[in-house]
């Protein structure tokens, strides 16, 4: 699977590069804080809980492009749906594993400093 989805990316640029930085900052921002959510949600066996964050996270990458990502998300969200939490670590470490090089794209995509 592509790490970017081109026509998402295509149709952000009508964006200006603030709100594109906003825009970016905000997912990651996002991301982040749904992965925290979805540890304790494992950690207490709430496969709803996981479910529920990683569905989060497969929407908020579908919407900014992040398509590698909102793939391993969709994949933690069928996991915890089904109750199934057995491969959870691996899919939430995947994620956390591939949110950087995500970051990295999406701002070289979008021609981003990414120095604050």
């Amino acid at each position: 699977m592509d790490l970017l989805d081109r026509g998402v990316l295509d149709e952000l640029r009508v964006l200006g590069e603030d709100d594109l930085r906003d825009l970016v900052e905000l997912y990651y921002t996002d991301v982040v804080a749904q992965l925290a959510s979805i540890r304790v949600a494992l950690a207490e066996g709430d496969a709803e809980g996981v479910g529920a964050g990683a569905h989060r996270i497969k929407g908020a990458s579908l919407s900014i492009g992040a398509a590698h990502v909102a793939g391993i998300a969709s994949e933690l969200e069928t996991a915890g749906k089904a109750g199934e939490l057995s491969g959870a670590p691996e899919l939430i470490a995947s994620i956390e594993r591939e949110l950087e090089p995500t970051l990295v794209a999406l701002n070289s995509e979008f021609s981003l400093d990414q120095t604050d």
